[in-house]
């Protein structure tokens, strides 16, 4: 019986130093900042910080890639972005505000389907890693009916374009 014991304190020893350096790794995995390069993100758009409650920006955006360039300390991010339909009208999202620089979007219209994009250039590199949540003032405009509100831009699967 004692040996039975001492195999299982060991065993849930092992488990627990197991369990304790995966978690350490995923959390300096999420926070380390991305390397010189070009890269391309998920990006989802929540009421929360927590990333729990979708914003109805979100449709505007969700199934679009986010490009984002590092330079050293620097960071350019491009949110992409297209028309959506709320209650049967039409709208854009119309101003973006990230890190006290307001942006309005370029309008591209390929083949019959209109997109947007916000450029922000000048970001700090640091803030962009896998899973990064960004706090902004998004605006958008659904009929006659602007909607501003505090949001935040959560990117993630960040992928690599450096060749």
């Amino acid at each position: 019986m004692k040996k039975f014991l001492k195999k299982l304190t060991a065993t849930i020893l092992t488990a627990a130093m197991i369990m304790v350096m995966g978690v350490t790794v995923f959390a300096a995995g999420n926070s380390e900042k991305l390397a010189n390069g070009t890269y391309t993100a998920n990006q989802n758009l929540y009421k929360n910080a927590a990333c729990t409650n979708e914003s109805m920006g979100n449709k505007a955006l969700n199934d679009m890639k986010a490009s984002i360039t590092i330079d050293g300390d620097e960071a350019t991010l491009v949110v992409h972005t297209h028309e959506i339909t709320y209650l049967g009208l039409t709208g854009h999202l119309g101003e973006m505000i990230i890190d006290g620089d307001a942006q309005k979007p370029d309008k591209i219209i390929t083949g019959g389907v209109t997109d947007y994009c916000f450029t922000f250039e000048n970001l700090d590199a640091a803030m962009f890693y896998e899973g990064c949540v960004i706090t902004g003032q998004f605006t958008t405009y659904v009929g006659s009916m602007p909607m501003k509100a505090t949001g935040y831009l959560k990117l993630t699967n960040i992928m690599t374009n450096n060749i």
